[in-house]
């Protein structure tokens, strides 16, 4: 019962409720210590297929990809509202114990992601084994 006008804002309040349940779960780790690599990507970004086509093929097989398992999202998705904004597609977010620990904007090529990978899992305590 009520007024129209009370229950969409009852409804209004309810979604932004679990668009922030849904931020935290995106956040949250499945276990303690542990980390993920969120990839923010939206439609037509050329540098997110060719990352796709380099990198993410394989992302998941390697020792970074184990310790820190991907998680894809689109760039105006409402769990990315917890971090700093993103810019730029595609923009790597490591997170780890609910936190980010570190960041790569936009994708200039294979060598380059490696690189900033690795030195963000070593800044943060991020052990990738083989």
């Amino acid at each position: 019962p009520g007024s129209p006008f009370l229950r969409a804002r009852w409804a209004a309040a309810l979604i932004a409720v679990a668009v922030a349940i849904s931020g935290v779960a995106l956040l949250q780790p499945a276990r303690a210590g542990s980390a993920t690599l969120i990839m923010v990507e939206e439609r037509g970004c050329i540098y997110c297929l060719r990352w796709d086509k380099d990198v993410g093929r394989g992302y998941a097989r390697t020792a970074e990809g184990r310790a820190a398992p991907l998680r894809r999202v689109r760039r105006d998705a409402g769990v990315l509202r917890a971090l700093a904004p993103v810019v730029y597609t595609p923009t790597f977010i490591l997170v780890r114990d609910g936190r980010e620990v570190g960041r790569i904007t936009g994708y200039p090529g294979q060598l380059y992601f490696w690189e900033e990978l690795t030195h963000m899992m070593a800044k943060a305590g991020i052990e990738a084994r083989s």
